[in-house]
């Protein structure tokens, strides 16, 4: 009788040997480079559909209901926990230019996902971006702490004519044109970054048990002149961002000493 061993069971030895080898090369990596390279799902505090629906002088839209993505949509999204709800502005009557803004919050619990920005998916669907700037919003109010500048990245898309062409729809010359306006900023394991290369590069110095990233986008719906979205998105960001923050994860408080082992609500969509 044979005394070797079966194909099958040599194989099987075979792998255990190699995610051995590969657990030992990964935890020498790690105490080589100190990041912590496998991190640890972070847990929101609150779900995001916990965010009020006024925020200040922004109601949520009349009749809105929060969007619900389709599962290739989110598969390509790359994340299950996402917020997508319109508010009017009610300093702007309804309809009117700049009247109407989508928040769209984006959340990536391990912090190993690049998140989808409107410069990618906006220009993929046929608009054709025409500005691009990093600005900073003065003396934003957050949840804990002292008032700060925030850094966004600030886009604005042609919008098309009736007939789909593509051109701008211009004004004048002394309101500049009309476009579609959005503008992003990333929660980084607690800190703010306007870039997705920025949210890669904090990944890999943090030596953090936990690290995650949430992109939040303001969108201004409709055609509006640049400084229009631009003072919307500010008073957004003044009235919405410390809302967002009590559901983001409390970055401090799961990197105490004395934090729990499990914190927050979970990671269920909305």
């Amino acid at each position: 009788m044979s005394s070797a061993l079966p194909l099958s069971r040599l194989t099987l030895i075979s792998t255990l040997v190699v995610l051995a080898g590969g657990a030992v090369a990964l935890g020498l990596a790690e105490k080589a480079f100190h990041v912590v390279l496998v991190k640890s799902p972070t847990p929101l505090q609150m779900p995001l559909r916990k965010i009020p629906k006024t925020l200040g002088q922004f109601v949520m839209r009349p009749g809105w209901v929060d969007q619900k993505l389709s599962s290739e949509t989110v598969q390509v999204l790359g994340t299950n926990t996402y917020l997508m709800r319109e508010y009017w502005y009610r300093k702007i009557p309804y309809g009117d230019p700049g009247s109407t803004v989508k928040l769209n919050i984006n959340f990536y619990p391990t912090d190993f996902a690049t998140p989808h920005v409107p410069n990618v998916c906006w220009n993929g669907v046929g608009l054709k971006r025409v500005r691009d700037s990093i600005i900073t919003l003065r003396g934003i109010p957050h949840a804990a702490g002292k008032p700060g500048p925030i850094p966004m990245r600030f886009l604005s898309f042609s919008g098309a004519d009736t007939e789909s062409s593509g051109i701008p729809i211009l004004i004048d010359r002394n309101t500049g044109g009309r476009y579609l306006n959005t503008a992003y900023v990333f929660q980084v394991d607690g800190r703010y970054v306007p870039n997705t290369q920025q949210v890669s590069a904090m990944f890999w110095r943090q030596t953090s048990k936990y690290g995650y990233d949430a992109k939040i986008e303001v969108d201004v719906e409709g055609l509006c002149t640049r400084a229009t979205a631009l003072r919307v998105i500010n008073a957004f960001m003044r009235s919405a961002l410390p809302s967002i923050e009590r559901c983001l994860p409390d970055w401090k408080k799961l990197n105490s000493p004395a934090a729990p082992a499990s914190h927050g609500t979970g990671l269920n969509v909305q």
